[in-house]
Order: structure tokens, then C-alpha cells, then sequence
């Protein structure tokens, strides 16, 4: 190995967990290396609060905009230019992002290396080619989206609730698998920046939230005759005739099938130490 360290603490992610711990350590003049494998701020600040808070004010702007009528107030042009609604999005990502830098934490006393980490023994991991054996070492590494399994799925375009704030154009329908809270703001943003949006949910829509307050939201998701719930526990994803399509079995009911430009899965998320 290049180089040996040994600090006391070794925090691996770079997420709002991993930057807490390591500037609380710092604070207290514990020698502390940070390892992040991929951007500074986590998923947190590149592909999940931050990020989808900047579309939501987008589309909060625009759902104004098309309802001002009824305060009096004509306003002609609602139209939606989605690459700047991409730009917007980025420039937040971009304004936020130093607080949560590299440069920020190196000139709190914190090493910040740059490379995926893996651990050569209990004691030891190794990140690029340093070597670092610390008294402790803190893994906050986050989660990634997990993909349900949805036969076909593996084999046609789709998007996580990581990647679709990489969309340079508005998709004219996006279907969304997972009626939890990442999938709704996703659904009730690009419904009012002008997508036809459907909701697949195989279980209640917000069921792990208070129920009292879910009813609330999905009552203002219906006004803005957004979701189609499809309550489904057998679906497939495919083409036909050249397109993406999802085919949705309701039990023992129906069918329906989902031509679509945009396949969203926001349904679950597993620790991000096991992405390898």
C-alpha cells in the first residue's frame, strides 16, 4: 500500500450520517478519515431530498400558475420548459453542495479520500491504495434503490428515485411503482409539470404512515385527479410492439395494460454496503 493510517475514527460515507459523525469528531479533536466511494452529500443531497424538493417547488410554481384563474389573475402561457426545471434542480444540488464538500471537511482536519472502501480484516480497510486501521470505524453508507421483482423489468428502460433527476425531457407518461412517500411527491411533481403519471401500489398508499394524515394528502392527490391506484399483486414488464409496457393483473378482476415513455421504481431501498 502507498500510504498506513491510523486515525481514531474512520467514517465510510459521505451522506449526511457520515459528515455529521466525522465533523462532531473532528470537533473534538479526534483524528478522523472520511472514505466516500462516489459524491460528497449522499443520495440525500444528489438524488433525494434536496433534489426532489427542487422539483417540487417547480411544480408547486407551475400547479400556481395554472390555477390562478380563480383568484382572478389570467395568466396565458403555463407552458413547462423540463430542461430548465433540470437546470433548477442542478443549480440547487450545486448551491448546497459546499456545505458538504471535500474542501469544507479537509479544512475542518478531516482526511477525505475518494475511492470506494472494502474491509481487509476487522481492523483494516482499505480504500484506493491507503491503508487505513482505525480504533473505530462508522458505517454510514445509506441505501440504494431495490428493484421489486417484477418479471421483465431487468430487460426495459426504467428509472429509479435516484436517476430521474437526470431527465433532460418531460416524459409524456410515467408510471411509478410504489405509493410510499419518494413515489408520491415524484407522481404529484411531474403530474403538475404536465406528465400523465399512474401509481402502481401493491399494498395502501402511504400504509406505513399515520393514517389520519395519509387520507389528508391522498385526498389532495385526487383532487388534482392524479393517482390511478392500481392495487395489484401480480404485474410484468415488457414491450409490445416495440414499446415499454406494463401488464397489471388485479386479483381475480381485471387487466390493464400501460403504454408508457418512463418506467419509475420507487418501491424499496436496501443498504448501500451491499450495491457490489
Amino acid at each position: 500500500m502507498a500510504e498506513t493510517l491510523r486515525p481514531d475514527i474512520c467514517v465510510i460515507g459521505g451522506g449526511p450520517g457520515g459528515l455529521s459523525v466525522a465533523a462532531a469528531a473532528a470537533a473534538f479533536g479526534v483524528p478522523t478519515v472520511l472514505v466516500e466511494g462516489h459524491k460528497m452529500g449522499g443520495n440525500s443531497l444528489n438524488a433525494g431530498c434536496v433534489a426532489s424538493k427542487a422539483l417540487l417547488a417547480a411544480a408547486r410554481r407551475a400547479e400556481a400558475t395554472r390555477s390562478a384563474k380563480i383568484f382572478g389573475v389570467d395568466v396565458r402561457d403555463t407552458g413547462v420548459n423540463f430542461s430548465a426545471v433540470h437546470r433548477h434542480i442542478h443549480s440547487v444540488i450545486a448551491a448546497v453542495a459546499p456545505a458538504g464538500s471535500a474542501e469544507r471537511f479537509a479544512g475542518l482536519g478531516i482526511r477525505v479520500i475518494h475511492a470506494p472502501a472494502k474491509f481487509k480484516d476487522r481492523n483494516t480497510v482499505v480504500a484506493g491504495d491507503i491503508e487505513i486501521r482505525a480504533r473505530r470505524f462508522v458505517i454510514a453508507t445509506g441505501s440504494k434503490p431495490a428493484l421489486p421483482a417484477i418479471p421483465g423489468l431487468d430487460s426495459g428502460p426504467y428509472l429509479t428515485s435516484e436517476s430521474i433527476f437526470d431527465l433532460t425531457e418531460r416524459p409524456e407518461h410515467l408510471i411509478i411503482i410504489g405509493a410510499g412517500p419518494s413515489g408520491l411527491e415524484l407522481a404529484q411533481g411531474f403530474r403538475r409539470l404536465g406528465s400523465s403519471v399512474t401509481v402502481i401500489e401493491a399494498a395502501q398508499p402511504l400504509g406505513k404512515d399515520d393514517p389520519e394524515c395519509a387520507a389528508v394528502v391522498l385526498a389532495q392527490l385526487e383532487r388534482e385527479v392524479l393517482p390511478r391506484y392500481l392495487s395489484t399483486q401480480r404485474w410484468f414488464a415488457g414491450k409490445g410492439s416495440g414499446e415499454p409496457t406494463v401488464k397489471v393483473t388485479e386479483i381475480g378482476r381485471w387487466q390493464q395494460k400501460q403504454q408508457m415513455w418512463l418506467l419509475t421504481v420507487c418501491s424499496a431501498q436496501f443498504p448501500a454496503d451491499q450495491a457490489q
